[in-house]
């Protein structure tokens, strides 16, 4: 008995060596990759919130990836897949469909919310189950050994038709991504109604998941017109591997650092009006006129709608109305404009040294000076520099 299991600890040992000698740097970072993934995978699909809609859908656009590494793994270690488990093949190709679908809809549940499917959404998986049905009526169904016929007679399709294939899917994927770049720019823009300074985190958790996603995508890109073959071709496909371990590394660090990311938490960017009398309105303008001329409350680059409204003591969905509909202005050019006209003080003082603009804009409750010279042109026509020259020529 003893020596049986002798035999069997020295059979599985060969096994797992002979696995080893075979297996690369790119498949160790593939291998890390797919458990990082399965162990976050489930928190997101199981997670019970109020708003767990982003969660799963992340959830889900997380698995396709982690479905894709299985399926590449098998064709890496093909000798091994095909003795012993030839269903791993084909099976994880199908998902590669979904990360555009599932990348746009993740995006648009954080800027819309209350976010409900209606029956046409259903077509942003249409293609991923023609494909997954093509696939299991040719390969999937089939036992092992017609599995293992299959892929001696060449596999399922000729290797133009993968290629046209994949060509289709990295513009598919293209399409998907640009869609999602244009809701986070129009989040962008609508959240300047109520932030003075635009630095939300959800926004840049939109722009880091986009951004990597890119980045991963470009890599893909550059593997398969490089060919699948050549140095080109693998430093592509090892660069590809690498950001999207990186990618998926940061978002583990950073949604642990900040929990509310993964609560799929959005913003209502559209703030329902409130209907107010003309003496309603006049009152809550000249309170609050009044107030940023005394206190200022500009100067702090953090200001939101909410805490304004609460310094002035006006309801915020009040305040908002005044300020679209009397002064036909959003928040985040309302609180601007009182900081470019603090900072036009500031330029033309004359003293033994002029603050430089990066200090100015900073004094006045600006963040960098790209929003500063935008703003500041906005409401005098050129840039600070410009501004300083042009009304102090004897200084310069």
């Amino acid at each position: 008995m003893f020596l049986v299991f002798q035999a069997s600890l020295i059979k599985v040992s060969d096994s797992i060596n002979c696995y080893i000698m075979v297996l690369g740097y790119l498949d160790i970072i593939l291998i890390v990759l797919f458990f990082q993934l399965i162990v976050l995978v489930p928190f997101l699909l199981f997670q019970k919130t109020g708003k767990g809609l982003p969660n799963r859908l992340l959830g889900i656009f997380l698995l396709a990836k982690a479905l894709c590494i299985t399926n590449f793994l098998s064709f890496r270690l093909y000798d091994h897949t095909f003795t012993h488990f030839p269903h791993a093949f084909y099976f994880g190709s199908s998902f590669t469909i979904l990360w555009g679908p599932m990348l746009y809809l993740y995006i648009r549940s954080l800027t819309q919310k209350d976010l409900q499917f209606r029956y046409r959404d259903i077509l942003h998986v249409m293609p991923f189950l023609v494909h997954f049905l093509i696939l299991s009526f040719t390969y999937h169904i089939h036992n092992a050994d017609a599995k293992r016929e299959i892929l001696r007679n060449g596999g399922l399709f000729s290797s133009g038709v993968w290629y046209y294939f994949y060509t289709f899917l990295h513009v598919y994927i293209l399409g998907y991504t640009i869609a999602a770049l244009v809701r986070i720019r129009n989040y962008h823009k609508a959240i300047k109604n109520s932030y003075s300074s635009v630095r939300s985190i959800h926004l840049s958790w939109m722009y880091f998941i986009l951004v990597g996603f890119l980045l991963k995508w470009s890599c893909d890109v550059c593997f398969h017109i490089a060919g699948n073959s050549g140095t080109f071709a693998s430093g592509a496909l090892l660069t590809s591997r690498a950001s999207l371990f990186l990618f998926i590394t940061i978002m583990i660090y950073k949604g642990l650092k900040h929990p509310c990311l993964l609560l799929g938490d959005t913003y209502d960017s559209q703030l329902r009006k409130q209907s107010l009398s003309a003496v309603s309105k006049e009152t809550y303008l000249q309170k609050l006129l009044g107030f940023m001329e005394r206190e200022k409350p500009y100067l702090d680059p953090d200001l939101t709608l909410e805490q304004l409204a609460k310094r002035v003591s006006i309801p915020s969905r009040s305040l908002t109305t005044v300020l679209n509909e009397y002064l036909n202005r959003n928040f985040y050019d309302f609180i601007n404009s009182y900081r470019v006209k603090e900072s036009t003080g500031i330029l033309l003082e004359k003293s033994p040294r002029y603050k430089t603009v990066l200090e100015v804009l900073y004094e006045v409750g600006f963040n960098n000076k790209s929003s500063f010279n935008i703003a500041f042109k906005k409401h005098n026509g050129m840039t600070p520099t410009e501004y300083r020259k042009l009304q102090t020529p004897q200084f310069h």
